[in-house]
């Protein structure tokens, strides 16, 4: 039997905002985590990939942020199908109330593109060199990925550790060599 946490009326985090994550349900932040990885390491690729020119012309911020979308929906499709299993024996109520998870959960996936697309709409405006800008959202998305062995962490209730730490930092370097890897071999 998974293990989880209680979830009394969605009790909101310190500001009253968002939901605080430690109120989840374990699967739910599972499935968040991996989100979360799965689509920064996505735009990952995508921002090693394009060139100055393409920022320069606008089209990286489609890019960047088609592929987050597409993510996103791909992501959301497939946890529906497979979802449909054994779904005869669900209420209505217990599917939609499934559909608004997936839905949730996968959005990492659609955020990680957000910061990347900024910056190369900056540059592409003149703002920002090019190149600063490609540079700034590929240390961001790795910076953003190497920060998950501190939220885990962070929600299993214990206190980052110099192991959890070090962690975040190989699981950062084993994201940019997957994404590199990625863009050498697609492009």
């Amino acid at each position: 039997m998974p293990r989880s946490r209680p979830l009394p009326d969605r009790p909101r985090g310190r500001r009253g905002g968002r939901p605080d994550p430690a109120t989840f349900p374990l699967d739910q932040v599972r499935d968040r985590m991996s989100s979360y990885i799965y689509g920064n390491i996505t735009v990952l690729a995508v921002a090693i990939a394009v060139d100055p020119d393409q920022i320069h012309h606008g089209a990286a911020v489609l890019t960047v942020l088609a592929t987050a979308v597409l993510t996103y929906l791909a992501h959301v499709l497939s946890h529906l199908v497979a979802h449909g299993l054994g779904a005869e024996e669900s209420s209505d109520h217990d599917r939609r109330q499934s559909v608004a998870t997936i839905v949730r959960n996968a959005n990492p996936i659609a955020t990680s593109g957000l910061i990347p697309a900024v910056l190369y709409a900056a540059a592409w405006i003149g703002w920002l060199p090019a190149e600063w800008a490609q540079i700034a959202a590929t240390v961001i998305l790795v910076v953003r990925i190497g920060m998950v062995g501190v939220f885990m962490q962070r929600f299993s209730g214990k206190r980052p550790t110099f192991l959890g730490l070090w962690g975040s930092i190989v699981l950062a370097a084993v994201a940019f060599v997957i994404g590199f890897v990625k863009v050498v071999l697609t492009h």
